[in-house]
């Protein structure tokens, strides 16, 4: 049975690349093709520009994060002691 669904798979992808193959070398498959194209590129531009995003967000965070630790550290510092060592 395992034979069958592999050779049905291999049959099945052979078949869809023809396809693919054959729609490409046509005028209209290479007006397809290259608007696949371009809308793979701004796709691509569009999730770099997000993940770009994302890190300025978190580069944004991490520094407000170590500015209030540096703020807490400096206020502690000069904050008077309430008791006196003997």
């Amino acid at each position: 049975m395992a034979n069958g669904n592999s050779l049905f798979a291999f049959l099945a992808g052979a078949v869809t690349g023809a396809a693919l193959l054959l729609l490409a070398s046509t005028e209209k498959g290479e007006e397809v093709v290259e608007d696949i194209k371009e809308k793979g590129s701004e796709a691509f531009n569009n999730g770099r520009a997000a993940v770009l995003r994302g890190l300025d967000k978190l580069d944004d965070a991490i520094t407000a994060r170590q500015a209030a630790r540096r703020e807490a550290a400096a206020a502690k510092e000069d904050a008077p002691a309430d008791f006196e060592e003997e």
